[in-house]
């Protein structure tokens, strides 16, 4: 059957070992409560094992494995879910050509083993790398650059100049290099300039933009976003902003214009970036974070403005005693009230 695997062959592809039966077959993978003998079900705990079938195979790590069961036993367990996902991802043959309802500009160069799908544009001046997939209603403006194997989901669009590089995945209706927000405010009685943005984006290879994603063109130069950083679905990256190596960027956070995020930087969902700032090596943003100044390597921030996490933590914790202390306090203050004033000492 296809995509079906012997215990044995799976532990020699993800680094594994084998407990039980090597030679057993199976044909998937399961959530617990959809388990079956046919698949491996992935568990956390021994409780969780307890609570399976006993011919259900299973995948845990050396401290959770369950005594007397098939299955593999792994060093780390979401690496290990990781791979097994990835084997057993459904796999479809990659189309070649171009659609004919496509359109090339003559002046574009498509590699042979590229798809270019239905309705997708291609202008003048763009290069579409070896096996890279425009799925379909793919934009691609003029001067455009696409790496080898990168994917572009439906309704995709990479305006006039932005580079994209191997192994990327593009998703539904991201926009990459839009105007950047420059405005040259008016006031009350003037009139707002719109200054013009002629950058350009240019995205690393092995990077993941989510659906909906927008990262806008510089004024001059570009708005960069380096090797394996992986943004969520509605992220915003403003212009002449720089992404470093493999930060991870949840929904619906937002950047503003030229701000530095250096190498490995998470953003928790709904975070936000001040402009003009520098996020240093390894800084971690819980979720609905705004950072308002730059930040020192390592260091774990929340709250509005983002501070260090425990203090943060520790504030609001004591602000949840505040309606406590202002009911003691509006009781002492009425005890104090009827009390007879002091009589004032005298020599």
């Amino acid at each position: 059957m296809e995509n079906s695997y012997r215990l044995r062959e799976l532990s020699e592809r993800i680094g594994a070992t084998v407990c039980g039966n090597g030679e057993r077959i199976v044909e998937g993978l399961s959530e617990l409560n959809d388990c079956a003998p046919e698949r491996l079900s992935f568990i956390e705990s021994q409780k969780l094992a307890r609570a399976l079938p006993e011919n259900v195979a299973v995948v845990a790590d050396e401290k959770n494995f369950p005594d007397g069961r098939d299955g593999l036993k792994v060093k780390s367990f979401r690496a290990a879910m990781a791979a097994l996902l990835a084997i057993f991802e459904p796999r479809y043959a990659p189309p070649v050509g171009i659609s004919g309802s496509a359109f090339v500009d003559p002046e574009a160069i498509v590699a042979p083993s590229a798809y270019v799908g239905p309705n997708c544009t291609v202008c003048a001046g763009a290069r579409i790398g070896s096996g890279v997939r425009l799925i379909a209603n793919v934009y691609v403006g003029p001067d455009v650059e696409i790496g080898d194997d990168s994917v572009l989901e439906p309704m995709a669009v990479l305006q006039r100049r932005t580079k994209v590089g191997a192994r990327c995945l593009i998703h539904s209706c991201a926009v990459l290099g839009a105007d950047g927000f420059g405005i040259i405010p008016g006031g009350p009685d003037g009139e707002n300039v719109k200054v013009p943005q002629i950058g350009r984006v240019v995205v690393g290879d092995d990077v993941e933009i989510g659906a909906g994603t927008c990262i806008d063109r510089a004024t001059i130069a570009a708005t960069v976003v380096q090797n394996g950083t992986k943004m969520d679905n509605q992220v915003q990256i403003g212009h002449n902003c720089h992404v470093g190596k493999n930060c991870i960027i949840a929904s619906q956070s937002g950047v503003a214009g030229s701000t530095t995020i250096e190498d490995g930087v998470v953003m928790g969902a709904r975070s936000g970036l001040n402009g003009h700032i520098k996020v240093a090596r390894g800084t971690q943003i819980a979720g609905m974070g705004i950072v308002m100044k730059s930040t020192k390597p390592g260091q774990i921030l929340s709250g509005h403005p983002a501070t260090d996490h425990m203090e943060d933590f520790r504030f609001k914790a004591s602000l949840r005693r505040v309606p406590d202390l202002l009911k003691r306090l509006k009781k002492l203050e009425e005890v104090a009230a009827h009390e007879p004033p002091h009589a004032e000492k005298r020599d």
